[in-house]
């Protein structure tokens, strides 16, 4: 990709310009080569404390959100983030970890002692800071109501972390974390089977099998 004022060529790593110093569209020009921002919007970008625009873009259905066009950060509603994430990358099956792992290398991660908390462009309340998949690199500013902040720069770093299978990674071990805590659940109830084998069979309310059949519906009848 080049520069939209010099022409110059584009690194990877970064959307300024290392000649002639331009911040360029480089998120939105990645999975679209125009952009309709038009018309302003009453939001408050985080960074510049300026009124952000609301910006289209055509991926088989319109999608709309809020960018800054000073800084090029951009503002997702909830679950806006997933669907433009899901139609912009198509068609991926497999998990390249080594494509994963050479992002984080190139991309690298904000440094502490940069990192500065925000306010919400909605609510003005501050935001909390949380990552936005498994080895992607990109810590998103959340607002818990109304959807979440990406500087410029990060909405381009999750589609290339996209594109190699992020998402399909994030997905597998949030399963693998399901499949691990129902796992300590059963445990659990099975460790308090010793208990169930020292009740008093001569109880003459309470046969053996009674008491056998209500260990296996403890065990088994609230795994869902």
């Amino acid at each position: 990709m080049q520069c939209v004022t010099c022409g110059a060529p584009l690194s990877g790593q970064s959307s300024v310009c290392s000649y002639c110093g331009t911040l360029n569209d480089t998120d939105l020009r990645a999975i679209h080569h125009s952009v309709d921002g038009g018309r302003p919007s009453t939001r408050i970008c985080p960074r510049c404390n300026a009124f952000l625009d609301t910006v289209t873009i055509e991926l088989g259905s319109p999608f709309q959100f809020e960018r800054c066009d000073r800084c090029l950060g951009i503002f997702f509603d909830p679950a806006e983030l997933d669907a433009v994430l899901a139609t912009a990358v198509r068609q991926v099956d497999e998990i390249n970890l080594s494509r994963l792992n050479a992002l984080i290398s190139e991309q690298g991660i904000p440094e502490p002692e940069r990192v500065q908390y925000v306010k919400c462009p909605v609510c003005g309340e501050m935001m909390g800071r949380r990552g936005c998949g498994v080895l992607s690199g990109v810590v998103a500013d959340r607002c818990a109501v109304h959807g979440l902040w990406l500087d410029g720069g990060e909405f381009g770093k999750l589609l290339k972390w996209a594109k190699a299978g992020g998402v399909l990674l994030t997905e597998r071990r949030r399963l693998e974390q399901i499949s691990r805590e129902l796992r300590e659940t059963r445990k659990g109830r099975f460790s308090t089977s010793a208990e169930w084998g020292r009740a008093p069979v001569s109880d003459p309310e309470r046969s053996p099998l009674s008491w056998a059949i209500e260990l296996v519906v403890s065990a088994f009848g609230r795994s869902c």
